[in-house]
């Protein structure tokens, strides 16, 4: 999951647009240039607006709420104060105080992207998942380029909210279409169709993902421990077999990784409990 700080700082990325060119440097040094230029013009909304940014970046969150509830009250009829308020209050986990003030700014104006983002995530922690997942899907319509984790995002959410798994794999397979087999969006959906007793399903989204993967044994794995899961035994100890198989093929400096020999352990592990159960004779009546 992208972590909350990088996805609210995102959404204002959306909202502000770029900062001045001198922002990429030092962040203090732009702090201590908007300042001055504060003390000249104190009621310049924009610079208010700029430093106040720079402060959230920096994690002040109290100052950047001062610059901000000043910059409001310049403009108070601006329905974006309640988004760039709503963003300190997700910053310091605020959350009733967040959700209020983003949900107000999406209703107000609920084609903005940054407002559906934030109120996505602002109701995902105070636990509203209908909510959060409605906001999801309004970010992804609006967007050209949705991004392939907010499909995700909207897929855990929606299952937190009790959304039929038929719909959330729909959603799922909106992305994947878009972007193709991503592993992250496939094993999501691998996990809701083994759930639902659909192994074949699983299976088929496995291979869609082996098929583009330069390195098949962990998704060879993978279909083994499905199939075990469905007590397909013999079916699942090809595949860990296969697996282990393509381990060997590996150059013998890729074998030596910690990644590939902890991998290979698992197999085997598997694959020696596997023997053990189909050599077992079956209990008489």
């Amino acid at each position: 999951m992208v972590p909350l700080l990088t996805r609210v700082w995102f959404v204002v990325g959306l909202l502000l647009g770029p900062l001045p060119l001198s922002a990429h440097g030092p962040l203090h040094e732009e702090i201590l240039r908007l300042t001055a230029e504060l003390e000249r013009k104190p009621n310049d909304r924009e610079l208010l607006i700029q430093r106040g940014e720079l402060f959230r970046v920096h994690e002040l969150y109290s100052e950047a709420r001062l610059d901000w509830e000043k910059a409001a009250a310049l403009q108070p009829a601006d329905a974006t104060n309640d988004l760039r308020l709503g963003l300190i209050a997700l910053g310091t986990r605020e959350t009733n105080a967040a959700v209020q003030l983003l949900e107000r700014f999406a209703t107000r104006v609920p084609t903005s992207l940054p407002g559906q983002l934030s109120a996505a995530e602002a109701t995902r922690l105070a636990g509203d998942y209908p909510s959060s997942t409605r906001h999801w899907t309004a970010a992804i319509a609006l967007s050209e380029e949705p991004r392939p984790e907010w499909f995700l995002e909207r897929a855990r959410t929606a299952e937190k909210g009790g959304v039929p798994v038929a719909d959330i794999l729909a959603g799922l397979d909106e992305g994947i279409q878009r972007y193709g087999p991503l592993p992250a969006l496939q094993l999501k959906a691998v996990d809701l169709e083994v759930g639902r007793g659909q192994i074949d399903a699983a299976l088929r989204r496995l291979s869609a993902i082996a098929e583009r993967a330069d390195r098949k044994e962990r998704w060879l794995m993978r279909r083994g421990e499905v199939l075990l899961t469905a007590g397909r035994t013999n079916e699942a100890r090809a595949e860990f077999t296969a697996a282990r198989a393509a381990l060997d093929q590996l150059p013998e400096k890729l074998k030596r990784a910690w990644i590939a020999t902890d991998l290979r352990q698992q197999i085997d592990t598997k694959l020696a409990s596997l023997d053990a159960i189909l050599k077992t004779p079956p209990a008489q009546p």
